[in-house]
């Protein structure tokens, strides 16, 4: 984005959901990052490697957005050494992502002159954990209507819970800190809907500014008894986001007459490639989850009742990992087969 300009600068714009200029984009980008190095009580880290040519000379502007406002790293590479420069990408991958995600690059050609690589890693323990002794063999029903045994973990304690129309939503912390008074911690947001093969339906009605009232509804309340019943489950899933961004208007970027002119007087022509690698693993001790993006560009409290309310995930529903203190989604995925 800090090197669009024109037609893919506003197409960028628009498919993201970005509202700012690029000067107030990279400051308020800038102020949150800087708040995510805070201690939240998880291990949460953020890293960015920019990779260019030997030919390319990136402009300064670009360099200091790249380096002061992302903490970026640049290198230098030779791109017509091609085995050696996947693998000191992936190297650099693997050790931001704590081995959870390898190989995010498989190949290159001599024409790629630009990869830009954003990893996130996280790891935390739940505020309450589950105990490993309540675990059960129970039924999952896949949106097929057909039914798996899965390891399903319980526990009755005091969450925030909603229950919408159609749905029910949960938070379930981590553990976190006290700053002034207040408990600032990552959490996981559950949209679980009504009916068994309601995903879908609950999909359309999670718009951008649905889930930021649904989270203020969810925030505002009193923490109450539920009965949680919830999963465990690992998702490792790789995207090739090329397809998806032009689908939604982000067609000028990965053509010749994408406009990059902001990042070197020659810059690379377009974007030839976008990968999306995630890793998340819930269990009874907490989640511990990694997201990798390489984008290539083509050179040129209530008291207890007796009957609490019962959250049973046992049919596909979406989750969130949010950082309390900005309301910043971390992570957003949907559990279809927790076996998968």
């Amino acid at each position: 984005f800090a090197g669009a300009r024109g037609l893919t600068e506003t197409q960028i714009k628009t498919v993201l959901n970005i509202k700012l200029d690029q000067i107030r984009f990279h400051s308020e980008y800038k102020k949150m990052l800087r708040v995510f190095h805070r201690d939240t009580g998880s291990e949460l880290s953020m890293a960015n490697l920019l990779c260019i040519h030997e030919k390319y000379q990136l402009l300064e502007k670009y360099l200091w957005i790249v380096e002061d406002t992302y903490g970026g790293v640049i290198w230098k590479l030779d791109f017509n050494a091609i085995p050696e420069t996947c693998s000191k990408i992936n190297a650099w991958v693997a050790e931001h992502t704590q081995g959870k995600i390898k190989d995010v690059i498989h190949a290159l050609k001599e024409a790629d002159g630009l990869v830009l690589v954003n990893a996130i890693y996280f790891k935390g323990t739940w505020e309450n954990l589950f105990k490993e002794k309540d675990t059960e063999e129970e039924h999952f029903t896949l949106l097929s209507g057909d039914r798996i045994l899965v390891p399903m973990m319980h526990q009755k304690e005091k969450f925030r819970w909603l229950n919408e129309d159609g749905f029910q939503i949960l938070e379930m912390p981590y553990k976190g800190i006290r700053v002034f008074g207040s408990l600032e911690h990552i959490s996981m947001v559950i949209f679980l809907p009504e009916k068994k093969d309601g995903i879908e339906d609950l999909e359309n009605r999670l718009t951008t500014d649905n889930i930021e009232n649904y989270l203020e509804k969810l925030y505002k309340i009193w923490e109450k008894h539920i009965d949680v019943i919830f999963p465990k489950f690992k998702i490792e899933i790789e995207y090739e986001l090329k397809k998806i961004l032009s689908n939604l208007g982000m067609t000028s970027a990965f053509s010749d007459g994408a406009d990059f002119s902001g990042i070197a007087e020659d810059p690379p022509r377009f974007i030839s490639q976008i990968i999306h690698k995630a890793f998340v693993e819930v269990n009874e001790r907490g989640t511990e989850a990694a997201a990798v993006t390489a984008l290539r560009m083509l050179g040129a409290a209530m008291g207890p009742t007796l009957n609490p309310p019962e959250f049973r995930a046992d049919h596909p529903f979406i989750f969130l990992l949010i950082d309390s203190y900005t309301r910043t989604i971390l992570f957003i995925g949907r559990v279809m087969n927790p076996n998968a």
